[in-house]
């Protein structure tokens, strides 16, 4: 019990950390762009938003939060998801997609992971996950997709191994 506890724990501080990390990329760009803003006596051109991200909430109240994608499967099974990205800036967007979490990333898959984006355009960006052994039964291994250079916001997912049927 105490095990499922302290991993409980693990799990949470890790996604606050990566939070919190993000947080402070965000605060960082907005001061940069604000000093660019002073220095430059004008508004610096806004950054791309990140496809897929929630729309902004009305100013006063809280941002929602996207849930995270779900990917789950019995030992020897691929686990699989998917989520729109899009481009609502009026230039091209290059990304390169990363995954970072709780498990060998090198064991995940991400369709495609380098893509470009036309003003306006979209694509469908898969996640592909073999279920080993490494990951334990039952538990959830949290991890995000990063697009490092082009936004702040991650896609957030959970793996999970699912007891076997039999």
């Amino acid at each position: 019990m105490t095990d499922r506890l302290v991993n409980a724990v693990k799990g949470v501080v890790a996604v606050n950390l990566r939070y919190t990390s993000l947080l402070l990329n965000l605060t960082k760009d907005y001061v940069k762009a604000f000093e660019g803003a002073v220095r430059d006596g004008s508004a610096a051109a806004p950054e791309p938003a990140e496809a897929g991200a929630a729309p902004a909430a009305p100013e006063g109240q809280p941002a929602s939060r996207r849930t995270p994608i779900l990917l789950a499967g019995e030992l020897g099974e691929e686990a699989s998801g998917a989520f729109a990205l899009s481009n609502s800036s009026d230039r091209e967007l290059n990304v390169n997609l990363v995954v970072q979490g709780q498990f060998d990333a090198s064991d995940m898959q991400i369709l495609p992971s380098t893509l470009s984006l036309l003003p306006g355009g979209n694509a469908t960006i898969r996640l592909k996950l073999k279920v080993t052994s490494a990951l334990e039964e039952g538990r959830d291994y949290f991890g995000a997709v990063l697009a490092p250079g082009l936004s702040t916001q991650a896609i957030e997912f959970v793996v999970r191994r699912l007891p076997g049927a039999g």
